[in-house]
C-alpha cells in the first residue's frame, strides 16, 4: 500500500510493536511500516535520496565523498531524509515512535556505508574491498532516529564491494535460501545485482547499469509513477506510436519500462537498426532526422501534459544499449560460473525498478534478457524492501549470515571476460 491521504488506516494498538524497514537506493528511498507479530505491511513510502544532488550514480558519489567533510554531509542528509520519512509514515498511520522496536536498513554497499558513517574510499580502487562487511546491530539513536531508548537498528552483512545488504535482502525475498531448484534473482536499478542458485551454491555479481532504467538521464525520462508512459506500441504501416500512461490521462514523460517497450517496437518496425542507430532512410513524421539530435516522437506536444513533445533521442538509445549490455554480460558471467545455461533456469525472480511493469518479451527483444523457455518468471516490486521486512525476524537474520558466508562473489570491475561479453551485447538482437 502506498502512503495516501485517503487510505483507511486501522488504529495502532498501544501494546503492539512495529518495525520499520528502509531500503536506501541510489535514486530513491523506500520505507515500510510493518506489524512485528505477523509481519503485516501497514504502509509504505517512497522518497528521493537527497544525495543525488552530489552524483547520480555511486562512482560519482564515492568520488565526492573522498573528503571527510563531504562524506559527513552525505551521511547527515540521508539520515535526515530517512528520519523525516519515518516520521511521516508513522504520523500517517497514527503510530507512536515508541511502538517501533526494530529498524532494518538495507542498501548497496555505498549507500550502506554512507548511512552508517563508514568510509567509502576503499571502493574507489582495486581491490575494491568494503570497509565493513559484517552485520550491524546498534541503537536506532546512533543513526539519529528518534524512536525509543530500546529501539534497535539492524543491517545484514555486505557480500562485497558493490553487492550490498540490499542484494542480501532481495535474495531472501526470492526464496533463494529455501529453494531446491535452479533460481536466478535480478534486482535492476542504478546497479543491478544478479544472483544464481545451482545445487545449493550461490553466485552473485553487480553490474553498473546506470540510472536510465529508472527513467533518469533520459531526455524525457521520469520515474515509473502516475503520468509516465509505461508501454508503447508502434504501427508497422505508418510508424505512428500509441502508448499507455500510468494512472491514465496525458503523459508527463516516459519511464524505464516505456523506454524498453518503445525500443522493442522501433526494432520490430525498422525505425532502429541492430547497431542502435536510427534508420535515416525511413520517411515518417514520427522520426525526426533533420534536427541537431535525431529523435523519435512518442507523444506530440498536444498529447502531453507538459505541452512539450515526448521523444526518444539517439543518445537515449545509446545509454539504454550500454545499460542492457552491462546487465546481459553480467548475467552471462554469473550463469557461466554457476554452470548454468538459460534453459536450465527454473525460476527468474525479477525486481527493482521494473517490478511488475516490465513486459519480459520486450526485455528479450532488446537483448536485456535471454530467451527463457523453461522458466517461471516472478516479477515483484520492491524485492529488497520485502526482504528487509523479513529481517525483523531472527530466523531470517541467521539465514542472511549463512547466505553471505557461502556466496561466491564475482568482481566485474577490470574483468576481461565481462568486458568482452559487454562489447558482444551492445548491438540489439
Amino acid at each position: 500500500m502506498i502512503l495516501k491521504d485517503q487510505d483507511v488506516i486501522h488504529p495502532m494498538v498501544a501494546s503492539e510493536k512495529y518495525g520499520v524497514s528502509v531500503d536506501i537506493g541510489t535514486t530513491n528511498i523506500t520505507i515500510h511500516l510493518s506489524r512485528l507479530v505477523d509481519n503485516k505491511l501497514i504502509n509504505e513510502l517512497t522518497i528521493t535520496n537527497p544525495q543525488r544532488d552530489y552524483g547520480e550514480e555511486i562512482i560519482s558519489r564515492i568520488d565526492f565523498a573522498r573528503k571527510p567533510e563531504n562524506a559527513s554531509l552525505l551521511t547527515r542528509i540521508v539520515r535526515a531524509q530517512v528520519g523525516d520519512g519515518i516520521s511521516r509514515i508513522l504520523q500517517h498511520a497514527k503510530c507512536s515512535p515508541r511502538l517501533v522496536d526494530s529498524v532494518v536498513v538495507v542498501g548497496n554497499t555505498v549507500m550502506h556505508h554512507l548511512y552508517f558513517g563508514l568510509s567509502t574510499n576503499s571502493l574507489l580502487k582495486p581491490p575494491y574491498v568494503a570497509e565493513h562487511k559484517g552485520s550491524i546491530l546498534i541503537s536506532s539513536s546512533d543513526v539519529d532516529l528518534d524512536l525509543h531508548d530500546d529501539s534497535m537498528c539492524y543491517s545484514p552483512p555486505v557480500i562485497e564491494s558493490f553487492v550490498g545488504a540490499d542484494a542480501v535482502a532481495t535474495m531472501l525475498a526470492s526464496g533463494i535460501t529455501k529453494s531446491d531448484s535452479n533460481l536466478i534473482s535480478i534486482d535492476v536499478g542504478t546497479n543491478t545485482e544478479i544472483a544464481a542458485l545451482n545445487e545449493g551454491e550461490v553466485w552473485i555479481a553487480s553490474a553498473a547499469s546506470g540510472p536510465a532504467f529508472e527513467g533518469m538521464s533520459i531526455e524525457c525520462g521520469t520515474p515509473g509513477e502516475s503520468g509516465a508512459i509505461s508501454r508503447v506500441k508502434i504501427s508497422a504501416s505508418n510508424h505512428q506510436p500509441s502508448f499507455e500512461v500510468i494512472g491514465g490521462g496525458k503523459p508527463t514523460g516516459i519511464c524505464g519500462t516505456g523506454v524498453i517497450s518503445a525500443i522493442a517496437g522501433m526494432l520490430d518496425t525498422g525505425i532502429l537498426l541492430a547497431r542502435g542507430s536510427f534508420n535515416k532512410d525511413l520517411r515518417t513524421p514520427w522520426l525526426v532526422t533533420d534536427s541537431s539530435i535525431i529523435h523519435y516522437i512518442i507523444a506530440t506536444a498536444s498529447e502531453s501534459a507538459t505541452n512539450s513533445k515526448i521523444v526518444l533521442t539517439q543518445p537515449d538509445v545509446r545509454m539504454i544499449q550500454q545499460s542492457k549490455a552491462s546487465i546481459r554480460a553480467a548475467l552471462g558471467i554469473v550463469l557461466q560460473n554457476a554452470r548454468l545455461i538459460p534453459d536450465d533456469v527454473s525460476t527468474l525472480y525479477l525486481t527493482g525498478v521494473f517490478g511488475t511493469g516490465l513486459v519480459v518479451d520486450d526485455a528479450i527483444r532488446i537483448g536485456l534478457l535471454p530467451e527463457l523457455v523453461n522458466t517461471e518468471i516472478k516479477q515483484v516490486r520492491g524485492g529488497a524492501s520485502i526482504g528487509a521486512d523479513l529481517l525483523h525476524n531472527q530466523e531470517y537474520r541467521d539465514a542472511a549470515e549463512k547466505l553471505v558466508a557461502k556466496a561466491n562473489y564475482i568482481e566485474l570491475t577490470d574483468n576481461t571476460e565481462f568486458k568482452r561479453k559487454f562489447t558482444e551485447c551492445l548491438p540489439f538482437p
